[in-house]
């Protein structure tokens, strides 16, 4: 017989070996078991559908006699350091603040890391306040961060809808169409806000999600590598969500009758926009020069000026105040580079890495540009904040507006971008810059 001192021994080591299991069980369940959200599926039904412009896109009212304007914030990437998330937070304040937005697109990668479930809760609570206090709405799109851990696509989207204006809140969000994917999987997050001036549609905004990375084969990804020299792992736009763009377009257009002018927003560049920068940079050899790793997410570029940053016709012009921006260069000069035969027309900003954008194009911006696409903004490429003009497309990084991890973190401003398109199409874009980053590293 067991003696009462073993017993103990034993009944000890049970609740220990019991306390342990229950504690990994509930870690697993934490780190690994995907929260699914509510149950959705909705079928786009092809380019022949019939089309509501209240069903099938966001409308929101504009000012008369008003710009509209729109901010973006991007890659705020809230972690596991509330300092860090707070500074984010600040940021962006201090940015709608100047730019007294009507409209703040955040441009993917709100959060990021293991706490990402209760962060997307802590992010859609404190943009709601903010909303509210300085009376702007909102619309998010997916980064490749946003959904990582146990949160899925379609939980996230619950979040945001949960701030809803059905909902008494400010956030645009809509579940797009979950047939819109390819063979790198679904994409939910695909919505259109047309903004309108009385009746009229007077711009359409494209809330695309291309926040996946694919699965590449190794052939093509050999391919591609032995051509540019880039190994890149962000996926290209399906071809079903291409034609879903072109159907809401053409739609847009015949109930305006007119075209109208439209900016996309994405988390990862567009095939032709990382490809205009690398050409640009790369030169006759058709290879990045200054490329020192395989991968593009630890690419660099070789350092052209004093701080470790190319420039393209852009000038950076602090003026007087508190907050500096970058002012638009002048082509007076006519000193454009060219890239293919046509002009790259620097803005404003700085070029310091590699793009990151999928390896083949699908045509995304050659079937858009006839039918009214005049922008591009991005995130994502956190040391880019370069805009510029191409092809008569304005194509644009946000400032990155959290600090978030350094070691993926080498940003040289946070801010915001505010973004101002008139009836023409014409987009005047300015960076508002509220803290030079290495001020806030070196403080830490």
């Amino acid at each position: 017989m067991l003696s009462v001192k073993n017993k103990k021994f034993i009944c000890i080591v049970g609740s220990i070996c019991s306390i342990v299991l229950v504690s990994l069980i509930v870690t697993v369940c934490v780190l690994f078991i995907p929260l699914k959200g509510k149950k959705y599926e909705n079928l786009w039904l092809g380019p022949n559908s019939a089309y509501d412009i209240n069903t099938h896109s966001v409308v929101v009212q504009k000012e008369a006699n008003k710009d509209f304007v729109i901010v973006q914030l991007t890659d705020m990437q809230l972690w596991s350091s509330g300092k860090d998330n707070n500074f984010a937070f600040e940021t962006a304040e201090k940015v709608i603040m100047q730019a007294e937005p009507d409209l703040v697109v955040f441009t993917g990668d709100n959060v990021s890391g293991v706490g990402v479930p209760e962060l997307l809760k802590t992010f859609v609570n404190k943009i709601e306040e903010l909303a509210a206090n300085y009376d702007f709405l909102w619309a998010p799109v997916f980064g490749n961060h946003d959904n990582e851990m146990r949160a899925t696509p379609n939980w996230s989207g619950d979040q945001y809808l949960k701030a809803s204006r059905e909902n008494g809140g400010h956030c645009l969000f809509q579940k797009g169409p979950t047939n819109l994917g390819d063979e790198y999987g679904d994409l939910l997050g695909n919505y259109v806000i047309n903004v309108k001036e009385g009746d009229k549609i007077v711009q359409s905004l494209y809330m695309l999600d291309n926040s996946a990375y694919a699965n590449y084969s190794k052939e093509l990804k050999n391919s591609v590598y032995e051509k540019e020299g880039r190994n890149n792992k962000e996926r290209p736009f399906p071809y079903a969500q291409i034609e879903w763009c072109k159907w809401q377009a053409k739609n847009i257009n015949k109930l305006s009758g007119s075209v109208v002018p439209s900016i996309f927003f994405t988390h990862c560049a567009p095939y032709e926009m990382g490809n205009v920068l690398l050409k640009y940079v790369a030169g006759a050899n058709g290879r990045l020069d200054g490329q020192i790793q395989d991968n593009s997410s630890s690419d660099d570029l070789q350092k052209q000026d004093s701080e470790g940053y190319w420039t393209i016709s852009g000038a950076y012009n602090p003026p007087s105040g508190n907050t500096p921006e970058f002012k638009p260069a002048s082509d007076s000069d006519n000193s454009y580079p060219v890239v293919d035969g046509k002009e790259l027309k620097g803005i404003l900003g700085r070029f310091a890495y590699v793009p990151g954008h999928a390896l083949y194009n699908t045509g995304m911006v050659d079937s858009m540009k006839d039918l009214g696409l005049k922008g591009w903004f991005v995130g994502h490429d956190h040391e880019n904040d370069i805009v510029f003009e191409y092809d008569n497309i304005m194509y644009g990084y946000g400032l990155k507006a959290g600090p978030s991890p350094k070691p993926w973190n080498s940003s040289y401003f946070f801010g915001g971008t505010k973004i101002v398109m008139d009836e023409t199409g014409q987009i005047t874009p300015t960076h508002i810059i509220t803290t030079k980053a290495s001020d806030y590293w070196g403080k830490r």
